[in-house]
């Protein structure tokens, strides 16, 4: 709409130019703490291995169907469900999936499609119990638990655990 040309305008309604913002000044980390390189970043050991999107996990495991013993809560086994998904998948660099869910339902004893011998089925169930007791309430427990997660075994296949199992083995026994 076009200006009248008896009003008068104050200065106040006039248009202005705006001032534009500086350059951004150049940023140098100075802290102590303050990481200077991808490479600075800390990794294993009380870090940990991160790995992308393991919040996943938490959705595979809501779904996830599985009979518990006597005594179990699904919180706590789903605790350490999550534990071992987590450390499987950031070993390969990739956010958890449904193998590394079938993975830690096997290494739990809780995948009862696999034919293990009673003996060891009933060992799995205790081992289980025991860490599902401790694991979710003591940093000291879950560090325990965490260390018998090793590169070796989280790197195996389903198939190559599931053969184990079959055999009696126990790759995740409760400490005497």
């Amino acid at each position: 709409m076009g200006q009248e040309p008896k009003v008068e305008i104050p200065s106040e309604d006039l248009p202005r130019t705006e001032l534009e913002p500086a350059p951004a000044r150049r940023w140098k980390a100075t802290r102590p703490g303050d990481l200077h390189r991808p490479e600075d970043v800390p990794w294993g050991g009380a870090f940990g291995t991160p790995g992308p999107d393991t919040g996943y996990a938490l959705k595979l495991t809501s779904g996830a169907e599985f009979e518990l013993g006597e005594g179990e809560s699904r919180s706590n086994v789903e605790h350490l469900l999550l534990l071992i998904m987590g450390a499987r998948a950031s070993l390969f660099g990739k956010a958890p999936s449904a193998d590394d869910l079938s993975f830690a339902l096997l290494l739990l004893g809780l995948d009862h499609r696999v034919e293990v011998p009673d003996a060891a089925r009933t060992r799995l169930a205790e081992s289980r119990r025991h860490w599902a007791l401790r694991v979710p309430h003591s940093k000291a427990a879950d560090a325990a638990f965490g260390s018998m997660l090793t590169p070796a075994l989280l790197s195996q296949s389903s198939a190559d655990l599931r053969h184990r199992l079959s055999l009696g083995e126990m790759p995740l026994a409760a400490p005497a």
